[in-house]
């Protein structure tokens, strides 16, 4: 039986040289080429969400029947691209016809653009490039549906020693123990920490309680030596840096 006329098909079975020899002249501007040819000649930004969630269900079920169906159920439901991959196990066990790969390749995709975003930071102060900082705790935080408190461990010269998330909570609320986080960072050798939390809200605006857990934690720090060099809150597309704000 053919499959249907998609243009996703045609791509999955592979270039020929020729076509290869063709990439470097193509004149197609990117809304006429198959999305498969506009990934392979890096024009896939070009491509909406629910297009590559398609292409996506092709590859990660190997078919192209009920694939149109499954990514629109999943755009229908979760909005865009990256809340698909973000989505929790539970979510995903929601879906109807995801069949047996789509959920492990779905967290396989997360991973890789976390280490993708991780492997971006500077490797001898990772404070020194603070977007691609921000990018890596986005990538990390921005559509987690519940608080999640994360530190970053830096040695004498701000290198990355380890990344740790230290709790998870609720919508509004995680637990952040203080001498704990003391404790871990002696035990890593840190000399810094930068501590990132995230808002599932969206509006990194910091509530009282961020104040305080803030300061109780410095508090913490300043019997073992080990400063706070910033705390990040990450929104939806918005962040706030308590450094940058004079919050610390």
């Amino acid at each position: 039986m053919e499959s249907e006329t998609s243009g996703f098909s045609d791509g999955m079975v592979g270039l020929s040289s020729a076509d290869l020899r063709q990439i470097t002249t193509l004149t197609e501007t990117p809304s006429k080429l198959e999305p498969p040819l506009a990934l392979l000649t890096g024009r896939g930004r070009h491509l909406d969400d629910e297009t590559l969630l398609h292409l996506m269900t092709v590859l990660f079920t190997g078919r192209e029947e009920g694939s149109a169906e499954l990514s629109r159920t999943l755009f229908t439901r979760f909005g865009s691209l990256a809340a698909v991959l973000s989505a929790s196990n539970r979510e995903l066990e929601g879906i109807t016809n995801m069949g047996t790969h789509m959920a492990p390749m779905i967290r396989l995709l997360q991973e890789a653009a976390l280490r993708y975003n991780r492997a971006r930071l500077p490797p001898e102060d990772v404070l020194d490039s603070e977007q691609k900082l921000l990018d890596y705790l986005t990538a990390r935080l921005a559509r987690e549906n519940i608080e999640q408190f994360r530190i970053l461990f830096l040695n004498e010269k701000n290198s990355l020693i380890a990344d740790e998330a230290q709790a998870r909570g609720t919508v509004n609320h995680t637990p952040v123990y203080p001498r704990e986080v003391a404790r871990r960072a002696v035990e890593v050798g840190a000399n810094a920490l930068v501590l990132v939390h995230n808002h599932p809200s969206g509006d990194p605006t910091p509530s009282e309680a961020d104040l305080q857990m803030t300061m109780q934690v410095q508090a913490a720090l300043d019997v073992v030596g080990v400063t706070i060099a910033d705390h990040f809150i990450i929104g939806n597309g918005r962040h706030t840096s308590f450094r940058r704000s004079n919050l610390l």
